[in-house]
């Protein structure tokens, strides 16, 4: 889908909307979220404006919470949640 299309331009004012209105990413929980990340991954299931498989995250800007800095959405990749939640180690230890 080229950025220049109406589908393009249809699926950036999406994201913009689902953004606005879900700012907490889903894989560490601060807000901020500044991309989609697909539940299945797009590599999986192809359907680029299926909103039901659609999760905030935090791209390549990371989280901006301090303690964090996480890159969500990369570290994912195509891994299923519980693969990268079960390897997350929190910045501090209680």
């Amino acid at each position: 889908m080229s950025r220049h299309s109406e589908d393009g331009a249809r699926y950036r004012a999406a994201r913009q909307r689902f953004l606005a209105d879900n700012p907490l990413c889903w894989i560490c929980g601060h807000g901020g979220a500044d991309t989609i990340d697909h539940d299945p991954p797009r590599a999986v299931h192809r359907v680029k404006l299926d909103l039901a498989t659609w999760r905030p995250a935090h791209g390549v800007r990371g989280c901006p919470v301090a303690t964090c800095r996480r890159r969500c959405n990369q570290e994912r990749g195509t891994r299923p949640i519980e693969a990268l939640r079960a390897a997350f180690v929190p910045a501090m230890k209680w």
